[in-house]
């Protein structure tokens, strides 16, 4: 970058001082050396113009040209997606080639997906109320796991012949108003795929109404369901120390 000019001295953009009277005039000598101190300082003031509009057009065309190095130099944006995107909310899952060719949620007509299987076994111990009867299209019967629930897992094989886009689950022992209120209700579930990408759905812990999350078209044969937070118990009693689902569907494209 060439050095900044320094600043010439304020008289040299001095006004000539106007003449005190029309009827004074300077002489000859005088006039033409004024004269020729006005074209100097004309000439000063131009070549005073010339450098400081030289040195910022030098100092722009530097600036553009370090722009352009760093956005040649620094790591260039990629298409593909990351296969580590995920939320705490309900949103969407996360970028895997193979599984979602777009991340647009579906927001068509559904109809529940046919279920062949369900199977997990709580951390606590055995229960009563097994995976199975998450699928067995009875409100009466739910999936229950004592304790928090936290990293509890239940793996769902579905039918092959049609994407899943989505899941409707209710929460909570929803068989009875007292043991819901006394029991805990779960506050997120992480929903994973064949391909590793996975989705996690954000619940609301007082709501007996079905809860429903959309996601993108997904092509995949199980799904794997893991508890992750869940709301303290609601009584103090250790047999409602627990989680349940009442009722649960996963969704594909109504035909």
């Amino acid at each position: 970058m060439a050095p900044m000019p320094r600043r010439l001295p304020d008289d040299v953009f001095r006004e000539a001082a106007p003449a005190e009277s029309d009827d004074i005039r300077p002489s000859a000598p005088t006039a033409a050396r004024a004269g020729t101190r006005t074209r100097l300082r004309a000439r000063e003031r131009g070549v005073a113009r010339g450098m400081f509009v030289g040195t910022v057009a030098g100092a722009l065309l530097i600036g553009f040209g370090v722009g352009r190095l760093i956005g040649l130099d620094g790591d260039q944006p990629t298409l593909e997606p990351s296969p580590s995107v995920s939320t705490s909310t309900p949103g969407l899952p996360t970028a895997s080639p193979s599984a979602l060719p777009t991340l647009v949620p579906y927001d068509g007509p559904t109809r529940p997906l046919t279920v062949l299987d369900a199977t997990g076994t709580c951390l606590s111990g055995a229960s009563g109320d097994e995976p199975a009867y998450l699928i067995d299209a009875n409100p009466m019967t739910i999936w229950r796991c004592p304790g928090s629930g936290t990293e509890e897992q239940v793996q769902f094989v579905l039918a092959a012949d049609q994407p899943v886009v989505g899941v409707r689950v209710v929460n909570g022992n929803t068989s009875d108003v007292d043991d819901y209120a006394a029991e805990r209700r779960i506050l997120r579930i992480r929903w994973a795929f064949d391909d590793g990408s996975f989705v996690v759905q954000g619940l609301s812990g007082n709501d007996l109404q079905p809860q429903e999350l959309r996601f993108p078209p997904t092509e995949t044969r199980t799904v794997t369901m893991t508890v992750l937070e869940s709301t303290v118990p609601g009584s103090g009693e250790s047999e409602n120390d627990a989680v349940s689902i009442s009722a649960l569907d996963f969704l594909t494209p109504a035909q």
